[in-house]
């Protein structure tokens, strides 16, 4: 019991006097090098640059966002161009007569297939 009692001992003096150390070491090299400021003059360095930056983006972002929203008041008023010749429902009706057309297209080759199976079954059960 002596043995693990002064082992564990030896190793909290030893980590304590580690500590220590490392503690003057660090101490002195912040000293000698002037880290705190040099990491102050750094963080400030950062804060101007993103200022810059967000003097900078803002009026783009807000250029673009107007740009957005023209775009999104022209397409809800119904032009759909530059020149304003397309409307919305212009656009509508030729999409539902194109639609119309593939339908009408469809019904017409369900409708032969179908005649064609009806005459393949009335040819089988003659």
């Amino acid at each position: 019991m002596g043995f693990i009692r002064g082992v564990i001992t030896g190793m909290g003096i030893a980590a304590a006097a580690a500590a220590w150390y490392m503690s003057r070491a660090g101490q002195e090299f912040r000293d000698r090098y002037r880290v705190d400021r040099k990491l102050g003059d750094f963080g400030d360095e950062i804060e101007v640059r993103t200022r810059d930056v967000r003097a900078k983006v803002g009026p783009m972002v807000a250029d673009v966002r107007s740009q957005a929203e023209a775009q999104i008041a022209e397409m809800r008023s119904g032009t759909m161009g530059d020149n304003g010749a397309m409307t919305a429902s212009d656009t509508l009706d030729d999409a539902t007569a194109t639609a119309a057309e593939m339908a009408a297209d469809v019904e017409a080759k369900a409708a032969k297939v179908k005649k064609a199976a009806t005459d393949e079954a009335s040819s089988a059960t003659e």
